[in-house]
């Protein structure tokens, strides 16, 4: 099928997160492929503007309308979606004419937000968003994304209230069958959007033999109390991870996934990265870490060329998976397996929750094994990222 406009909800190009950056530009990258004479505009969350983002996919430079609107201006355009079915009311909003004049509208709920796994608001949220799709009668689908799990009864309710509806659905993972066959939903299993987004190569230094780390801010800097013992021991963890690589006659890079380094978050990598650096000053000149901020094609690249990559954002563990680099995924939540499970590497994600002071050596342990056969892991990758790219001409089917 022909599309001539495009929408695509619950993805950024320029968020903090680089992860839900290359959801946006993967997503981007499939629909363009799949639909090369559309027009992609992105519709966003913030204060109103509307601009024009160029992106460089397969060499082909691709315009993106990015629409920024308030959360207050979606309700409105809900109100008007009810006036113009009941009433005939004309829309006046900018933001009700962008959903109007789009063809079709792709939803990816920022890869694992259409959940209550984050509380009642932000199901809430990306319900509202998907029901204001519906609501103007346009075909909605999710792309490949976690769903669920849905544990709380309004969870169960809202969640299944959109996913009768969709037009069609994609899930990267198997969590959700159960709920989905419960309640009569049809799915397709795909691989996440973050894997078709290209590196884009930059002059950064990485030397040969090179273990590239992701720190995750929010686990080293620790400062949610609703966190509170969830990660007392990662620092720990780190500073022995990183002390034992290097004994191992390896090279030692720090990479943030989620950072501002001009203004920095509670939870920026980067922040965790200096803190490391400060807190282990014997370290400081034995390890080299990005200090700059770069795309989420660009981190891409520099962590493709590491030997051996391990990461706590799973979507830095996806740029590494995705250009064959073995990897190991530091865990906090159920969705790293199934991801580490489409690349065949499900045994190489190790949970780092509530981490014992007395099993850190263990588990440091399992991660030096990994590295010593990261040949055969490599092999193993190159044959899995072979796979055809997800196809959407039989989007009706």
């Amino acid at each position: 099928m022909n599309f001539k406009n495009i929408l695509l909800l619950g993805a950024s190009l320029e968020s903090d997160n680089k992860g839900v950056n290359a959801l946006g530009v993967g997503a981007i990258t499939l629909l363009n492929n799949n639909y090369k004479n559309a027009k992609i505009s992105l519709l966003c969350v913030g204060q109103q503007t509307t601009h024009e983002k160029e992106l460089t996919i397969s060499g082909e430079i691709v315009k993106v309308k990015l629409c920024y609107f308030t959360k207050h201006e979606i309700l409105k355009s809900l109100k008007e979606a009810y006036l113009y079915k009941y009433f005939g009311v004309k829309s006046k909003l900018e933001v009700s004419e962008l959903i109007q004049s789009s063809d079709i509208v792709f939803d990816i709920n920022e890869g694992d937000s259409f959940s209550d796994i984050y509380g009642s608001r932000r199901i809430i949220r990306h319900f509202t968003d998907s029901k204001l799709i519906l609501s103007w009668t346009k075909p909605l689908v999710f792309l490949p994304q976690t769903l669920g799990p849905f544990d709380s009864v309004i969870g169960k309710f809202l969640g299944a209230h959109i996913l009768k509806r969709l037009h069609k659905l994609y899930v990267r993972d198997i969590k959700a069958f159960d709920f989905l066959d419960k309640i009569g939903v049809k799915k397709e299993l795909s691989i996440d959007m973050a894997v078709y987004m290209n590196p884009h190569e930059l002059s950064v230094e990485v030397k040969p033999n090179t273990v590239g780390i992701n720190v995750s801010g929010l686990m080293y800097l620790n400062r949610y109390k609703s966190l509170d013992g969830k990660y007392n021991n990662y620092s720990v963890f780190l500073k022995q991870l990183v002390e034992r690589i290097l004994k191992e006659g390896y090279e030692v890079m720090l990479i943030p996934h989620t950072y501002n380094s001009i203004s920095p978050n509670v939870e920026d990598d980067l922040e965790g990265i200096k803190k490391f650096v400060k807190d282990n000053p014997d370290l400081s000149s034995k390890i080299s870490f990005i200090d700059q901020d770069y795309s989420a094609q660009e981190l891409k690249y520099v962590i493709s060329k590491t030997v051996f990559f391990m990461g706590s954002r799973m979507h830095s563990c996806i740029a590494a998976l995705s250009t064959s680099v073995p990897t190991i995924g530091l865990s906090y939540s159920y969705k790293f397996e199934g991801t580490f499970k489409m690349f065949k590497q499900q045994e190489l994600v190790f949970d780092v929750n509530h981490l014992k002071e007395d099993t850190i050596g263990e588990l440091i342990n399992k991660i030096l094994v990994a590295i010593s056969i990261k040949k055969e892991i490599k092999s193993v990758l190159l044959k899995e990222n072979k796979r055809e790219q997800l196809s959407l001409e039989n989007i009706d089917n």
